[in-house]
């Protein structure tokens, strides 16, 4: 009697690339492809087209489009959860591998604000480039206050201290803020000097500042002003539109440093920490560790300089401010 073999039945892969996954759950976060899209670093178009494939495989519409964004069906609302759970299981398992690395080789993502980035992280990175070649840095430069657990990036540097008692914090120095304006325009119509005074001024609004309790002497400089002539969310292009002339705006001491600006002699009593963040599981990997190391030694090295907020000196209304 010939036995035939019992046929194992191959289980359908539904899912296809579990990282759909992660492509779903941006989207059902942010409420937007654009916004997953930045989330995760990629396209909008990539985004869009990673859950028309997980929506065709599934059978299932993922999202419904309103008004104010993509919202979840209820179809899909029932996998959620467990989709939220894989992908922190998924995270948990990259943060545990990450912490054991010793490959002094691969990707290191740094988040931190567009003036910091610009400013002063990416024009030291040179000697980590030439000790460590084989070391990127992604620099992640923006507002938004990214999920270092996911690994959105492996260290950041932020103005405020994290509450989360699994991400280690180390205090770097500190800004003061103050109200800067540009030669072309204290030509024009002079340069602020008492706080009263910015009620005459041309006004360039930072608007993400206005989220942070500590700026709220700024905003409300800002609500007060009848000439509010530019907003924008990019601390970038509210350099730009200053440096030009457009107006004046609010900024940390140190830009005096990498530009022609002028500083108001106003005292607007803003001060902020500066904090290098790393999450405790991925911070012991080598690579990582590496530039947590680098980065800490140059602010140690520029405190003094660039993150005190000992007084400095002001000779005159328009002068810059001078490093202590």
């Amino acid at each position: 009697m010939v036995t035939i073999p019992t046929r194992k039945t191959k289980i359908p892969n539904i899912l296809g690339d579990w990282d759909d996954v992660r492509f779903f759950l941006a989207v059902a976060k942010t409420g937007s492809f654009s916004a997953a899209a930045t989330q995760l670093n990629t396209k909008q178009t990539t985004v869009g087209r990673r859950i028309q494939a997980l929506e065709r495989r599934l059978g299932a519409k993922l999202f419904d489009r309103h008004r104010h964004g993509m919202e979840v069906t209820p179809a899909a609302r029932g996998v959620l959860v467990q989709a939220e759970s894989m992908m922190s299981n998924a995270t948990a398992i990259e943060r545990h591998l990450a912490g054991l690395d010793r490959e002094m080789a691969g990707i290191v993502r740094i988040a931190a604000t567009e003036g910091i980035a610009a400013h002063w992280l990416v024009p030291r990175l040179g000697v980590l480039r030439r000790t460590h070649p084989d070391i990127i840095v992604q620099v992640i430069a923006g507002d938004q206050v990214l999920d270092l657990a996911t690994r959105q990036a492996d260290l950041a540097i932020r103005f405020f201290r994290p509450t989360s008692n699994q991400l280690v914090a180390a205090r770097v120095g500190q800004v003061n803020m103050s109200i800067f304006a540009a030669p072309s325009y204290i030509e024009h119509y002079g340069l602020p000097q008492k706080l009263e005074d910015m009620r005459e001024h041309h006004v360039v609004d930072h608007t993400t500042l206005h989220s942070l309790p500590a700026m709220k002497p700024w905003s409300e400089v800002v609500e007060r002003s009848t000439s509010v002539v530019l907003r924008t969310n990019s601390s970038y292009a509210a350099m730009e539109a200053v440096q030009t002339g457009y107006g004046i705006s609010v900024f940390p001491d140190y830009i005096a440093k990498s530009s022609n600006l002028v500083a108001a002699p106003i005292d607007l009593k803003i001060v902020r920490d500066i904090w290098l963040v790393s999450h405790e599981e991925t911070n012991k990997g080598a690579r990582i560790r590496t530039v947590i190391d680098y980065v800490r030694e140059q602010f140690r090295k520029d405190e003094r300089e660039w993150f005190s907020t000992t007084p400095r000196s002001r000779s005159g209304g328009n002068s810059s401010i001078v490093a202590a």
